[in-house]
């Protein structure tokens, strides 16, 4: 039990420290405070357990510091110090919960006594503080046990549907995983688990029960498989069975069901150890589609971990066809394929040809280059918008293709290109279209002169302005404003 002395008297506080170092082998004395205000300052410094807090000191006096202490610590006890034998000091000191108060000079027997029933006090309240979080994690577990049997076993009740929602307020989707044998899975889930989860032993199998707060299915089916690798790489003798990810509580067994067969399936291929049920096992070429598909979208949206983890499956499938094709003709033909539908989507790798990759590291390589394509043309993307509405803001100014250029950082040649692929217009193309549209605008709503309207969308020199005008329009702004009026007429 730690303690602060809180005196104004040194000799006072020297005494009382004394005291109790040498009666109590359990209790330490982390500190002295002269003051209230230097009372608050170590009180926040160490934590104590216990503050003797004299009442009358200068400055802050005990109460008010007592006050302020409760703020930031309130679980501090107190024994209250004073010469002044005042029923209303003690009342004062009853309402903020301290049951201690000792009259000065301080008895030695009576301080004794009172360090003795707060540390009495708190040893209860220690043990029934643990008492409470044991009883509390024992009645999550029970909780947790009565879902996770209930959608195993297809049972679902409003008690169940009651507890899921209680336990995952946050919860959006959830999925299974199934894990034979199990070994060490148990140990390895709390660190690694990428979401909340639940388990459950069934036989020689760890059932376990995911639940995110991520809405996207596609995203999640891609974080479990993820997940599922990196814990194939710690269980080289355990499979793993993945369920899709439901949002319904009521679909949740059909995922269990789904983790269950994987798990089955996976037991009787030795090349394959982790991944989603094949439905119909039979139908190679169409698992094999569905595999390429879901490499190709993530390929698509850049995501390289995942695009991994999806040709890890792939390449596992067409190892099962090896021995009755050869793997790398295989591969050759998995990645004309990849090429032609990437192509499809406007995605081309102009440096680095697909062309007959013959080994693994050799397709993902090809994967990594067009991830990387996509994740550029992204940033592109960005840039042109960045660039846009630089022009749509700075229009009435004189700018430069170097001054946007820097604006989004990129080299002007670089930009120049960039810009004209994205917008099919030249930068000063665009430029000079954005200001003639406003100026036709300014032509048709307004009173102002051509000198006027000029400036105001960025040209200082007016027939520098109309000669453009009529280059774009084939008419000149006086003649726009003049047909428009006699159009209107």
């Amino acid at each position: 039990m730690n303690v602060l002395i809180v005196d104004d008297e040194m000799i006072e506080r020297k005494a009382m420290r004394r005291f109790i170092e040498e009666s109590f082998s359990r209790i330490k004395v982390v500190g002295e405070a002269a003051n209230g205000r230097k009372a608050i300052e170590e009180a926040k410094r160490h934590t104590p357990d216990v503050i003797i807090m004299d009442i009358r000191m200068p400055g802050i006096d005990g109460l008010e510091a007592i006050r302020r202490i409760l703020l930031d610590l309130p679980r501090t006890k107190f024994i209250i110090l004073s010469a002044y034998d005042s029923f209303e000091y003690a009342k004062e000191a009853m309402k903020h919960g301290v049951k201690e108060y000792i009259l000065k000079p301080s008895n030695k027997q009576e301080t004794l006594e009172a360090l003795m029933r707060i540390e009495k006090e708190l040893n209860e309240e220690k043990r029934l503080a643990e008492l409470t979080t044991k009883q509390q994690m024992e009645t999550v577990k029970l909780a947790n046990q009565q879902i996770i049997t209930s959608i195993i076993q297809n049972e679902l009740t409003m008690e169940t549907t009651y507890l899921y929602k209680k336990q995952f307020p946050q919860a959006n989707l959830a999925f299974f995983q199934v894990y034979t044998p199990f070994g060490q899975v148990e140990n390895l889930l709390p660190n690694k688990a990428p979401f909340p989860y639940i388990q459950k032993e069934v036989g020689d199998k760890l059932v376990v029960l995911f639940i995110t707060d991520k809405k996207s299915a596609h995203h999640v089916k891609a974080d479990a498989l993820k997940f599922a690798r990196t814990m194939r790489g710690h269980l080289p003798k355990t499979t793993i069975g993945i369920g899709n990810p439901y949002a319904e509580l009521s679909k949740l067994s059909v995922s269990y069901q789904q983790a269950l067969l994987a798990s089955t399936q996976l037991a009787m291929n030795a090349n394959v150890s982790y991944g989603y049920p094949i439905t119909k096992e039979a139908n190679e070429d169409e698992t094999k589609a569905k595999l390429e598909k879901s490499l190709i979208n993530e390929i698509r949206a850049g995501r390289l971990e995942q695009a991994n983890d999806y040709f890890e499956l792939y390449y596992d499938h067409l190892k099962k066809k090896a021995e009755e094709k050869n793997l790398d003709q295989l591969l050759k033909e998995g990645g004309i394929r990849l090429k032609q539908q990437l192509e499809q989507h406007g995605l081309y790798i102009d440096d680095h040809k697909l062309s007959d990759p013959t080994a693994k590291e050799d397709f993902l390589t090809i994967i990594k280059q067009f991830c990387e394509k996509v994740i550029l043309q992204k940033e592109e993307h960005n840039a042109v918008i960045m660039a846009k509405k630089y022009i749509q803001i700075h229009y009435k100014e004189s700018f430069s293709l170097e001054d946007v250029a820097e604006y989004v950082g990129l080299t002007p040649t670089y930009f120049t290109k960039m810009f004209k692929e994205h917008t099919k217009k030249t930068f000063i193309d665009y430029v000079t279209e954005y200001r003639i549209e406003k100026a036709k605008e300014l032509l048709l709503n307004t009173k102002l002169s051509l000198k006027e309207i000029s400036y105001e969308i960025g040209y200082k020199d007016p027939n520098y302005f109309s000669r453009v005008f009529k280059k774009w329009t084939n008419v000149s702004p006086k003649q726009y404003r003049t047909l428009d009026m006699t159009t209107t007429k």
